[in-house]
């Protein structure tokens, strides 16, 4: 994400999307989101933010420094 989007959107300054680290998933409604059980159970991750019970998440991995594998509701 490009620093002007990033401020229209509301992100923090220190947002990981600004380095190519975030991305934000959604897969349409909470039933169709299997993506985020699939992270949890099967990948390594910084944070998975759930954004809209789940049916919209955040998910992060730091290139450099340990991921947390933090589960966060916003």
């Amino acid at each position: 994400r490009c620093p002007q989007l990033n401020r229209m959107v509301g992100g923090k300054p220190t947002s990981q999307h600004l380095k190519g680290e975030a991305a934000d998933n959604t897969a349409g409604s909470k039933e169709e989101t299997g993506n985020s059980l699939h992270i949890r159970a099967n990948l390594t991750f910084d944070q998975l933010i759930d954004e809209k019970d789940f049916s919209w998440v955040h998910v992060s991995f730091k290139r450099n420094g340990e991921n947390r594998k933090q589960i966060l509701p916003l």
